[in-house]
């Protein structure tokens, strides 16, 4: 498509303006765009800017328990160099290894966005049987720790039951 002002560069703007129900498209390339300062009207996507909005600006800085921010002495990436105050500005990582350095203060912002901490995706029905019994001992394992630390020990019992009548079929089935 070309540009609607000039007809000799590909339109790369595209506005459209709704006023009272009445729907109104301008396509423009980058030159006529910013002659006519609708460039102005367009801000690029930040992943900051949608950090920020989503959490707060506490992503910033990792809060501790009494809710004040602690600054210092944050850890710098060993690989790439990144700070978590970089992090927290471009809402970009610099390495595989910042999720190492950073991760305790990233939980909470993967946390708010996931809904949790650890990816838990699908598995293909005729692969996951073995897989799908893991995952359920797993969270099994993990609700008998919380069942025994808030002192429900007849639950706990039952957890512990059905544990073992798992781990009894895994090991007749392998």
């Amino acid at each position: 498509m070309l540009c609607q002002q000039c007809q000799q560069r590909p339109a790369t703007v595209h506005l459209t303006q709704v006023i009272n129900n009445e729907k109104r498209e301008i396509h423009l390339c980058d030159q006529c765009a910013n002659q006519q300062q609708m460039m102005s009207l367009i801000s690029p996507f930040s992943i900051n800017d949608f950090l920020t909005a989503f959490l707060g600006n506490n992503f910033m800085y990792p809060v501790n328990q009494q809710g004040t921010a602690h600054i210092q002495e944050m850890p710098a990436c060993k690989q790439c160099g990144m700070t978590y105050e970089q992090f927290a500005k471009s809402g970009k990582l610099g390495c595989n290894n910042c999720y190492t350095v950073f991760g305790e203060m990233l939980n909470p912002v993967f946390r708010k966005i996931h809904g949790n901490v650890s990816h838990n995706g699908k598995v293909p029905n005729r692969a996951g049987g073995e897989f799908k019994v893991r995952r359920e001992l797993e969270q099994l394992k993990s609700s008998l720790a919380r069942a025994i630390q808030s002192e429900e020990y007849e639950k706990a019992a039952e957890i512990r039951d059905r544990i073992r009548e798992i781990e009894r079929n895994m090991k007749g089935e392998g």
